[in-house]
C-alpha cells in the first residue's frame, strides 16, 4: 500500500471537515481514498484489498477518515501486529495545506487505540511522501530511521583464503571464535529465556535503530518476529560461548514465495568485530542453499555503515527504501 504514484488531483475539499470511523455504507469509500485518493467505491482495488484482508484476517475495526459533509476525504487504517505492535497506512497527501488535517485523522485514529494491545505503531513511508511524513510528525510520531531493503541470492562465491577457516561449509557447520566453537541452540519453547538473554544483549550500543531499544518489552519483540512471514523454528538459533551469550541468527521463510527473511541478526558488544556477523550470513546462504530457498531478504537502518558493508561485500543489492516513523503509547 505503498502509493508510489499519488494521483495528480487530490480530491480533498477546502471547508470543514469531521473525523470519525466509517459506517459499513461508506466503508469501501474511505478504502479507496485510504489506497488512491480518490473516493470512488467501486474502484477495483478496493474489492483486491478487501479479499487481502480477509485472507490474512485483518479487522477493519482501525479504519478511521475524515468527512467533508458525507464525502471521505483523508483516511488512515491501523492494523494490529503480533507483539502488541500496529501498523498504520495513510491516504495521500499532496498539498501541504492538507497536513493540518490529515494529522488530526492520525492523532484521533491513535488516541482510540487499546493500550492493552498496542504499544507502539509504526508506518513505512515512500523516501518522496514528504508531505505524510509531516502529517505523522504532526501527529506526534518521530523519525526512527531510513531502511534499505536487500536481497541476497543463495549461490555462493568462492570466500577469500582468509576466511576459509572462519567460515561454516554446510547448515549444521559450527561457528569458530578465536579456534573455540560455539554451541547453537535451536529454537524451543523451553529455551525462550536463552533466545531473550542473547536478542537483549545484542541490543546494547547497536546501530540498528537504536531508537526502538527499551519501547518494548522482550516477549513482545520475540512474538513480533515470530509473526514475520512462516515461522520456522528449525531456522532459528541463538548462540552462546559457554553460558556467554554471543548472537542470534533468526531467519522465517516468506509467506508469498521460496525466499527466506532475515528477520534478525545480533551480536553481543563483546563479540562484534570477529566476523561472527560474516559467518552468521554464509550460514545464513547455507541454510537457505539446502532448503532450496532461492534468496534471503532483508532490511536494515542506512546509518548502520558495518552491516550495510557486510551485506553488499556479500553481494546483497537494494531493492527498495522506506522511511520508518513510530508512535509509542503509553
Amino acid at each position: 500500500m505503498a502509493h508510489i504514484n499519488p494521483p495528480p488531483i487530490n480530491p480533498q475539499q477546502d471547508g470543514p471537515t469531521r473525523v470519525r470511523q466509517p459506517n459499513p455504507d461508506e466503508r469501501r469509500a474511505a478504502l479507496a481514498v485510504l489506497m488512491t485518493g480518490r473516493p470512488t467505491p467501486d474502484d477495483p482495488a478496493v474489492d483486491h484489498f478487501l479479499e487481502f484482508t480477509q485472507q490474512q484476517g485483518m479487522s477493519m475495526d482501525g479504519l478511521w477518515a475524515s468527512f467533508h459533509e458525507q464525502t471521505p476525504v483523508t483516511a488512515t487504517l491501523i492494523i494490529p501486529t503480533a507483539g502488541r505492535a500496529a501498523v498504520t497506512f495513510l491516504s495521500p497527501v499532496t498539498t501541504r495545506k492538507h497536513i493540518p488535517d490529515t494529522a488530526a485523522l492520525i492523532r484521533t485514529a491513535v488516541q482510540h487505540q487499546d493500550t492493552q494491545k498496542v504499544s507502539l505503531i509504526q508506518s513505512l513511508l515512500d523516501p518522496t511522501q514528504r508531505f505524510e511524513r509531516d502529517a505523522l510528525a504532526d501527529a506526534g510520531f518521530i523519525y526512527l530511521a531510513s531502511l534499505v531493503y536487500m536481497r541476497g541470492k543463495c549461490a555462493r562465491k568462492p570466500a577469500p583464503a582468509r576466511l576459509v577457516k572462519a567460515e561454516p561449509s554446510h547448515p549444521d557447520a559450527e561457528l569458530v571464535l578465536d579456534g573455540r566453537p560455539l554451541t547453537a541452540l535451536p529454537w524451543s519453547e523451553d529455551r525462550f529465556q536463552a533466545f531473550a538473554d542473547v536478542i537483549t544483549a545484542s541490543y546494547e550500543d547497536t546501530k540498528d535503530c537504536p531508537g526502538l531499544v527499551g519501547l518494548r518489552e522482550i516477549e513482545d519483540i520475540i512474538a513480533g518476529h515470530r509473526a514475520v512471514g512462516r515461522f520456522d523454528p528449525r531456522f532459528w538459533t541463538a548462540y552462546y560461548l559457554n553460558n556467554d551469550p554471543v548472537g542470534v541468527l533468526l531467519l522465517n521463510p516468506l509467506a508469498d514465495q521460496p525466499e527466506l527473511e532475515l528477520v534478525y541478526l545480533g551480536l553481543a558488544p563483546r563479540y562484534r568485530n570477529k566476523g561472527l556477523a560474516t559467518q552468521l550470513m554464509r550460514r545464513a546462504a547455507a541454510v537457505a542453499e539446502s532448503h532450496k530457498f532461492a534468496g534471503i531478504h532483508l532490511a536494515v537502518d542506512e546509518q548502520n555503515a558495518p552491516a550495510v558493508k557486510l551485506y553488499r561485500t556479500l553481494d546483497y543489492r537494494a531493492t527498495a527504501r522506506k522511511v520508518a516513523m513510530i508512535y509509542t503509547l503509553s
